[in-house]
């Protein structure tokens, strides 16, 4: 029998709930499926409210199980996490001998790169290739200097629910990003404070947290009274049953580079409003498969909103033509062979 390849994944896995660790957990049960030993080097075991130093302690001790691994897949953020959390093992990899991929899926990719991109490139030159789940971050990366490979994110897509076209109960609009100035929470609180005045019936369901939440329900409470909800973070798997009621996905983020939150909610048949940055307007097509507003201006968001609300017929036509562009963006979980696509991308043949 041929031995099985060694591959230490780099990452933070769950919990706690966010699209990265979610990214993670799929691909290593992805990768054990294609044959794969998967060496699980967890950036972030204590939660999120642990300090940095005792998660980059536990790192450090934590790499030298990447000694004898065939492949270290190294999932990046940006800006302090980045060099932490990503080019300290690359590092380890390189002086283990062990060819490594950057997983990059940060944030603010532009402002990061233009501020640290000298210091950077030096560090992805540690690695084998750099993989990206889209074209935007794609080309974000070519500006820079540096190439990358695209190879789409998981998605679970036979877990996710198609939308009810004859569903009950008020309009359920749904927001699950951070609680921070780039989440843009309180833009999607103040569109929703001018989409409330004509359905004073519709509700605002806000999943997620952060720092800026007691900012953001002092808001709500000013603008829509009791119609506002805030359920904080919940596990992906509690999340995206809601989407089989849900009459649109509110994405209105001030950066963004490839949110699956929007394609999930595309492949689900709901209709998506967002602010067009960053990689969104390469998923959504506005007024084709959704709805896209000006960039921090919750005005032109709340007539996004008033567009699904007032006309659900057009807005399901506009959902129905997403399902069917979303799978470009997508790699199925029940899909194998991703390992085969990330050895070709890093040039290390199998063992025979």
């Amino acid at each position: 029998m041929s031995p099985k390849l060694t591959v230490a994944l780099v990452a933070a896995f769950p919990p706690p709930p966010g699209g990265m660790s979610h990214q993670a957990a799929m691909l290593a049960d992805i990768l054990a499926r294609d044959g794969a030993e998967v060496v699980r080097i967890n950036t972030n075991p204590f939660g999120r409210r642990k300090p940095r130093w005792r998660r980059f302690a536990h790192l450090l001790c934590d790499l030298r199980n990447m000694r004898g691994a065939d492949l270290a897949l190294i999932f990046a953020g940006s800006y302090a996490s980045f060099f932490a959390f990503s080019a300290v093992p690359l590092l380890a990899a390189r002086l283990a001998g062990v060819p490594a991929i950057i997983m990059y899926k940060g944030g603010e990719s532009r402002s990061f790169f233009r501020k640290w991109g000298w210091l950077v490139r030096p560090c992805s030159r540690l690695a084998r290739a750099i993989v990206v789940p889209g074209r935007f971050l794609q080309g974000v990366f070519d500006v820079f200097g540096m190439r990358a490979h695209v190879i789409p994110d998981i998605i679970d897509v036979a877990a996710l629910p198609e939308r009810s076209a004859s569903r009950d109960g008020p309009p359920f609009l749904l927001c699950p990003r951070r609680h921070d100035y780039v989440g843009g929470v309180d833009l999607a609180i103040r569109a929703f404070g001018e989409a409330v005045k004509e359905f004073p019936e519709a509700e605002l369901h806000l999943y997620g947290d952060g720092d800026d939440r007691p900012e953001l329900e002092r808001l709500a409470s000013e603008i829509a009274p009791g119609q506002v909800h805030f359920h904080g973070f919940v596990p992906h798997e509690e999340l995206t049953p809601l989407l089989a009621k849900t009459t649109a996905l509110v994405n209105p983020t001030r950066d963004d580079n490839h949110p699956n939150s929007v394609l999930e909610a595309m492949w689900a048949g709901v209709p998506v409003v967002a602010t067009a940055v960053g990689g969104v307007p390469f998923l959504v097509r506005d007024g084709e498969t959704g709805y896209l507003a000006e960039p921090d201006d919750h005005t032109d968001l709340a007539a996004k909103m008033l567009s699904v609300l007032r006309n659900p017929a057009q807005a399901a036509e506009v959902a129905a033509r997403a399902r069917g562009a979303a799978g470009e963006f997508i790699w199925p979980y029940d899909r194998d062979r991703k390992l085969d696509a990330l050895l070709e991308i890093a040039g290390v043949r199998p063992k025979d």
